[in-house]
């Protein structure tokens, strides 16, 4: 090899090394080529039900249209009442209205609260009964959902439930109930239905309704049946249990693959299903009845096609927000109240009739920033 081909190599091996001591040195290299965007967090929670719309939809759709992250902590409708009143979450979500003790503590704390509604939903009979997998729906009328739980209706082939269901082959099961053992929105909406509906039935079911469990609560003392934390606790025993008999809000009765039951709808002309549709057939007999609080109720509402056991999701927040944080909760309530409702159908809610969109929108615009 020539002395100057050793040469021009000697050069390439320096010019490398300098640029390689320049590159290792360099602060972009020790920048991360994938490094994670900075979200700004928006903390709220409450109810479960919201959790897959929020978590699985939401979250994901709104990072796209903002640098917000949406963090949603599932602890139920009550516990996410108190952190929203607590200052822990600038939204909480709940699927029954706050009560006047709640309110009364809000206002102490930080003032008025606003409710706005986001998405209907419902709650469903649900059960397991080995011989009647595949079959459709059982037919239940509210009537004899509430005798089985006063424990008056104690076997799956009662005259009651054969009469309602002719020609399905009910077996001689135990019905087990299962009941929520904390304070629930599903069962203020699922006493809600049946105290409503108590009127209807004869005087012997209505007093011992009226004796044992009276008006709708978030949290009843059951004269029958096992207790089990939240829906995911209701649902998870029901699907592992022969017999049993719970409520649940559809979501989770689909999401744990259920067999849920065909209500009665008032006006007792049909068997409902619980759909998205028959949500928003019941929605719209509200009519002029929506109070302005907008804090009104879905159950038992009149109409062939409306599913007589439906509610709403509610964001709870304070009417003055933080200067900081105003705009940001604002921005995603509006974002959930339009571009938000395409994702209820898919995960089981209902998206809101325009009517109570529009009414939506001017709670909205009630929300300040505190002065500083």
């Amino acid at each position: 090899m020539s002395r100057s081909t050793i040469l021009r190599i000697s050069i390439v091996l320096v010019i490398g090394g300098v640029l390689g001591v320049l590159i290792y040195f360099s602060p972009a290299y020790f920048s991360a080529k994938d490094e994670t965007p900075k979200y700004v967090k928006l903390n709220t929670g409450g109810t479960s039900v919201v959790h897959a719309i929020v978590e699985n939809r939401w979250k994901t759709a709104y990072r796209k249209h903002k640098n917000i992250d949406v963090v949603y902590e599932s602890t139920g409708s009550t516990v996410g009442v108190k952190q929203m009143i607590d200052k822990k979450v600038a939204i909480g979500f709940v699927h029954a209205a706050m009560t006047a003790d709640q309110k009364k503590d809000a206002q102490a704390k930080g003032g008025e609260v606003v409710h706005i509604p986001i998405v209907l939903c419902a709650v469903a009979p649900v059960y397991n009964v080995k011989e009647l997998k595949g079959k459709p729906p059982l037919k239940f009328t509210s009537e004899v959902l509430a005798k089985i739980y006063l424990g008056d209706i104690t076997t799956w082939n009662d005259p009651s439930l054969q009469k309602l269901n002719e020609g399905v082959p009910l077996p001689d099961t135990k019905i087990t109930v299962v009941h929520r053992e904390d304070s629930s929105g599903t069962t203020f909406i699922f006493t809600d239905y049946l105290a409503g509906a108590s009127e209807t039935w004869p005087k012997e079911t209505k007093d011992a309704w009226q004796q044992k469990i009276g008006a709708a609560k978030n949290e009843i003392k059951w004269p029958v049946g096992v207790a089990k934390p939240r829906n995911e606790g209701v649902a998870y025993f029901v699907h592992d249990t022969e017999g049993a008999i719970g409520y649940v809000d559809l979501v989770h009765a689909i999401g744990y693959h259920l067999d849920y039951a065909a209500v009665q709808n008032t006006e007792q002309t049909a068997f409902i299903h619980a759909t998205p549709e028959n949500m928003t057939a019941a929605a719209k007999e509200l009519g002029a009845d929506i109070p302005e609080d907008l804090t009104f109720k879905l159950t038992n509402k009149p109409g062939k096609d409306s599913y007589p056991i439906c509610g709403a999701i509610w964001a709870i927040l304070y009417q003055n927000q933080p200067a900081s944080g105003q705009p940001m909760v604002v921005e995603f309530l509006d974002w959930v109240l339009h571009d938000g409702q395409e994702f209820a159908n898919p995960t089981s809610y209902a998206p809101l009739p325009a009517e109570l969109v529009t009414r939506a929108e001017q709670k909205l615009k009630a929300i300040k920033s505190e002065a500083k």
